[in-house]
């Protein structure tokens, strides 16, 4: 191979490196998982996404309010809410999730917001999050594609239709 192919292979390369970089833009993680979901209009299993009854994967909910994002719960600091185990870091977290559990839930049942919007029902990768308008959105990442970094490209025009979305859900329940 002569040394331009190698060149240009190179160029190629980083080009590619480089589109891939942007879209991974906040840090935010690749090629984590791939799943297929539930149509929207389909039944759906409200706890397909805490298969163990633990919610958001055993996260603590009230820490994804802190600036350094979401840590692991502890099951000896856990709160049931409308059916369904959350855990918490301390028992100190414990009881303001119980004032405000509304506050501290993510949006859409913790279902992935951008799958919900373009018509699907996905569990999210729970340390892939965004605070928006003061609500809890989480996304999944599917490949190549980050659901958070999708959604930041029209949040409000995602936001209605998930919205939307997750109302029609809601009704087959």
């Amino acid at each position: 191979m002569n040394r331009q192919r190698i060149y240009q292979g190179l160029i190629a390369l980083t080009s590619l490196l480089s589109a891939v970089g942007a879209l991974a833009q906040d840090d935010a993680p690749m090629m984590v998982k791939s799943q297929s979901g539930v149509e929207i209009g389909t039944a759906v299993d409200w706890s397909m996404c805490s298969p163990d009854g633990v919610s958001l994967g055993g996260y603590d909910v009230v820490s994804y309010r802190d600036p350094d994002g979401p840590v692991m719960g502890d099951s000896q600091f856990s709160a049931a809410h409308a059916g369904r185990t959350y855990w918490f870091a301390s028992d100190e977290r414990r009881l303001q999730f119980l004032e405000r559990p509304d506050y501290y839930l993510p949006a859409y049942s913790g279902f992935c917001a951008i799958t919900l919007a373009l018509g699907r029902v996905t569990c999210p990768e729970y340390t892939n999050f965004k605070l928006e308008d003061d609500r809890l959105y989480l996304f999944e990442v599917t490949g190549f594609t980050n659901g958070r970094v999708l959604w930041n490209s029209d949040s409000s025009g995602f936001r209605r239709q998930a919205d939307d979305n997750f109302a029609e859900l809601s009704e087959l329940r």
